[in-house]
């Protein structure tokens, strides 16, 4: 059995204070290793300088660090003179690009020739020789603060807000896995921002061209759609998971049909070049025919077409994600990921829905609120993906087309 879930329109932040804690000196409180180091505070207090040079380790999949975007923002608004340098990898540091938020990108493995070990090496020795350049450092996820603890970069230092030993243990505490990703990351800089001051503060940020929406709109010129056409946008892939979180090809192909006799939809199959052979498997199975353009477009192009899109489906994957970034009505297909945690979150007024299944062992994928990294996670049945059919989907995507006359413009 499957159920699908709106829009929360609310969001509670009471689990968890991203106020500042003041000490009775009136100074901003700060982390131990600050306090040992006091002329390397990071905070304002009698003189002592803020940051001029902070570094945010993000080594993460591209749609986690697309929800991460609102922490990066919410550090720029709190340090607005200060550079802000991203740690990022080859696969995901194109979902940054053109972000204002963020001053450099630093890859890691660095790029060029060689083994990946090696180029590892280097991108360390090149942290390391920089490590008193940076008065604060972040890091969001366990890669990011194994690359900054190997670099040397451990003073003044904010990690993903954690269970205890949670990669020794595990962690499952009801407090995390109630928690979206945003507010992870958000939960993190807490001693240092803010609070959200609305719920679009807690939107992803991704910043397309104007380069970016023309070729997009070439692009589905050349395939004839025309701007007026009822586009439906699909993403049939995503190998977080190992894989586990695709729905089935067939099933895609069977809302694609239903789609199409019913509202004269046209199809747009898109993703990365690993989503291409899913998506040629979805194609085949659309007799009347859909435009297959995963692998053929950039990231932030692939993003455009999104937004050219009426509707998004797809799996928890970052397209999904992408999709409430630029404001297009989507349904996200969950299976083993928790769908608390991973939900699409739009602007105010976006309209998106979530298809699970109510099966009593999923969901068992989280971004925290796991068992111990170290216990691999055995199911590979997609009993979760199984029990979700294509009404399921239809229902919720022929819902959100009803809206979209009546809807106010989101988008971005």
């Amino acid at each position: 059995m499957a159920s699908w879930r709106g829009d929360d329109t609310g969001h509670n932040f009471s689990a968890f204070s991203f106020g500042n804690t003041i000490d009775r000196a009136g100074a901003v409180a700060v982390p131990r290793s600050a306090r040992e180091n006091p002329s390397r505070r990071v905070v304002r207090h009698l003189g002592i300088p803020e940051p001029r040079h902070i570094l945010v380790s993000l080594l993460s999949p591209i749609g986690d660090t697309l929800l991460a975007t609102p922490a990066l923002s919410a550090l720029r608004r709190r340090y607005p003179d200060a550079s802000l340098t991203v740690i990022v990898s080859a696969s995901n540091a194109g979902i940054l690009e053109g972000n204002p938020d963020v001053t450099e990108r630093i890859l890691v493995p660095h790029p060029g020739k060689g083994a990946p070990l090696f180029r590892f090496a280097q991108a360390m020795r090149a942290i390391n020789r920089m490590r008193d350049k940076y008065d604060l450092v972040v890091s969001l996820s366990a890669a990011s603060s194994f690359v900054t603890f190997v670099s040397g970069l451990s003073a003044n230092q904010y990690k993903l807000h954690s269970p205890p030993m949670w990669w020794a243990v595990g962690g499952h505490s009801a407090e995390y896995r109630a928690r979206h990703t945003i507010d992870q990351y958000l939960l993190t800089i807490a001693p240092l921002v803010s609070p959200p001051r609305s719920d679009d503060d807690r939107v992803p940020r991704l910043y397309l061209t104007l380069q970016e929406r023309s070729a997009a709109r070439r692009l589905l010129r050349e395939h004839g759609l025309a701007p007026t056409k009822l586009l439906i946008a699909m993403h049939v892939g995503g190998d977080g998971f190992n894989g586990r979180k695709r729905w089935a090809p067939k099933r895609f192909a069977d809302v694609a049909n239903a789609l199409i006799e019913r509202f004269d939809a046209h199809v747009l199959l898109i993703g990365g070049n690993v989503d291409v052979p899913l998506a040629e498997r979805t194609a085949a199975l659309i007799p009347h025919g859909a435009t297959l353009l995963a692998g053929a477009t950039p990231l932030k192009v692939t993003a455009a077409l999104i937004g050219e899109a009426t509707l998004f489906i797809g799996n928890d994957s970052a397209p999904l994600h992408m999709a409430a970034a630029v404001g297009t009505p989507s349904v996200g297909i969950f299976g083993p990921s928790d769908w608390n945690e991973f939900h699409p979150v739009g602007k105010t007024g976006y309209q998106h829905r979530v298809v699970h299944s109510n099966l009593a062992c999923s969901p068992c994928f989280r971004f925290l609120g796991n068992d111990a990294p170290w216990i691999p996670n055995t199911c590979y049945s997609r009993a979760c993906l199984k029990a979700i059919t294509p009404q399921h989907v239809m229902d919720a995507a022929t819902e959100l087309l009803a809206q979209h006359d009546a809807s106010p413009d989101v988008r971005v």
